[in-house]
């Protein structure tokens, strides 16, 4: 077993670099692990460190495109929902991952949608929303209107101080108790920015979101976790589990008291836990008719 990250440059169908770090042993269950809009995998670095995780599982993370180390094209043509599915292939085919996990944290989450829409029928066994949005078009109904309310200093380059503004609440209201957060660990998250014109193409995608629905009640799983005191969410928004329940068969909602946005961060010990729980249940696992088997996962409030 490796506990040191392998990091590869990959190219995407389009010739985007995508930049790609694994951790564990590739004969384990496979995870695809994704980060949040304007973030990049570097902020699961202490959690993919954790011994149980390296174990357990064979983790693979990647920049989505526009994000961190991969490559940046500035034009709405490079962000279409069939790219970020050829992107997630691609990382297949490379780490050579057998139908792996996908898990997204916040709008890293969107990529599943990408994936059952553009992919064939079993490419992933399961997937982990990690207060996750299932896609661009519902994701204003999910954000607090306060902060629904920013969005135009980010997608403008007409003010840099109202985009730092922006910006700094967002970060602020990743944690449950920001004050309580360091400095350090904020100035991390506010760092990863990119631009508003990709931030923009990544957010104006167009998905099809009839296609997760369907593939959610043919019995893809999915595990979906929320924190309770979710800045990000609030006010008249919707939560997770009020949009995605309805449509998924195979279905399991875990909701963190007193945790917020960045789950990863505030209960790194709930989420590594649930992570190989979930992927042990579902992980490249198919009964003789093909159907998905049920979750049976005895879940838990914490």
């Amino acid at each position: 077993m490796s506990s040191s990250p392998t990091s590869k440059i990959l190219r995407s169908t389009d010739g985007t670099t995508i930049f790609a770090e694994a951790t564990g042993d590739p004969g384990n269950l496979h995870l695809v692990l994704l980060s949040g809009l304007a973030l990049s995998g570097c902020v699961f670095d202490g959690m993919c460190a954790d011994q149980r995780l390296l174990e357990s599982l064979y983790i693979v993370r990647y920049d989505l495109r526009g994000h961190g180390r991969s490559g940046q094209p500035n034009t709405p043509e490079a962000y279409t929902s069939k790219l970020f599915a050829d992107d997630f292939k691609t990382v297949m085919d490379v780490f050579g991952l057998n139908k792996p996990v996908l898990a997204g944290w916040s709008m890293g989450a969107t990529v599943a949608t990408d994936v059952v829409t553009h992919l064939p029928p079993g490419t992933i066994s399961g997937i982990i929303y990690l207060a996750g949005v299932p896609g661009t078009g519902v994701a204003p109904e999910m954000v607090a209107p306060a902060l629904l309310e920013l969005f135009p200093a980010f997608l403008s380059d007409q003010s840099v101080i109202a985009y730092q503004i922006a910006t700094a609440v967002v970060t602020d209201r990743l944690f449950a108790h920001p004050e309580t957060v360091p400095y350090a660990v904020k100035a991390f998250y506010l760092g990863q920015r990119l631009t508003p014109a990709i931030m923009g193409f990544s957010l104006s995608r167009a998905m099809d979101m009839d296609s997760l629905w369907k593939a959610g009640q043919d019995g893809l799983p999915l595990l979906v976790i929320e924190g309770t005191e979710d800045g990000h969410r609030g006010g008249s928004a919707k939560n997770v589990d009020e949009v995605m329940r309805p449509h998924f068969k195979n279905y399991e909602n875990v909701w963190l008291e007193g945790r917020g946005h960045a789950l990863h961060y505030e209960s790194p010990d709930e989420i590594v836990e649930l992570l190989i729980t979930f992927t042990k249940k579902v992980g490249g696992k198919r009964n003789s008719s093909g159907i998905e088997p049920s979750l049976g996962i005895n879940l838990w409030k914490s």
